[in-house]
């Protein structure tokens, strides 16, 4: 199980507990998590399983619908929140030249975090992007210079200094954002918004 899974189901069972497995699968993939985060449903449980055997998530009850069959219910337990604050810090606070699931994963569970910290995350990748992309450039010399790396080589860096750099815009945006006062974050009143799970629909699901 990939560490992009376990940070995103164990940041949605934060989000909606307590919630169960089919409800976390069908509201994650309404996230397109399985196109940006390459989750596959069946994932979802496998990730669920992993996470209450590594303490992180707990069996909280089960929860039945009519005459459906009852489904079993998790919530996070503190050493999870834990493991959440420095996965999702990770996250954060370091800059990958090629990892094209960290700004989604951010923008996913920002909230879990306090606004503070969040932009000086945000200002921090912006600086760490410029970085990078000078980086590229000395690869794409080096490229350039090479006997035997084919030149078109170069592209894998030219992509990843244009991908960064629209990041780089979208931190901006972000930060201005944020320092208006959008959304809640930990510590605010108002907190994480109100979802409430909508009707169980039918399925031949019979995961937890």
């Amino acid at each position: 199980m990939s560490s992009p899974t376990r940070l995103v189901v164990l940041g949605a069972v934060h989000q909606f507990q307590p919630v169960h497995g089919y409800f976390l699968r069908r509201e994650l993939l309404t996230w397109r998590v399985d196109e940006w985060a390459n989750i596959q449903p069946g994932s979802i449980y496998n990730a669920l399983r992993s996470l209450e055997k590594d303490g992180y998530v707990a069996v909280s009850g089960t929860e039945q619908n009519g005459k459906r069959p009852e489904r079993t219910t998790y919530e996070v337990t503190p050493t999870g929140e834990v493991a959440l604050l420095r996965m999702l810090r990770e996250t954060l606070w370091k800059v990958d030249p090629f990892d094209t699931q960290a700004a989604m994963v951010l923008s996913s569970f920002m909230f879990i975090l306090s606004r503070e910290e969040v932009i000086a995350g945000l200002q921090h990748r912006i600086t760490e992007i410029d970085a990078v992309v000078v980086t590229n450039r000395y690869h794409i010399e080096d490229t350039a210079q090479s006997s035997t790396t084919p030149k078109y080589v170069r592209e894998i860096f030219e992509l990843s200094t244009a991908r960064l750099s629209a990041e780089q815009t979208w931190a901006r945006e972000l930060v201005e954002r944020l320092q208006g006062g959008a959304y809640f974050f930990s510590g605010e009143s108002g907190g994480t918004p109100a979802v409430a799970a909508p009707p169980d629909e039918p399925s031949a699901e019979s995961a937890g």
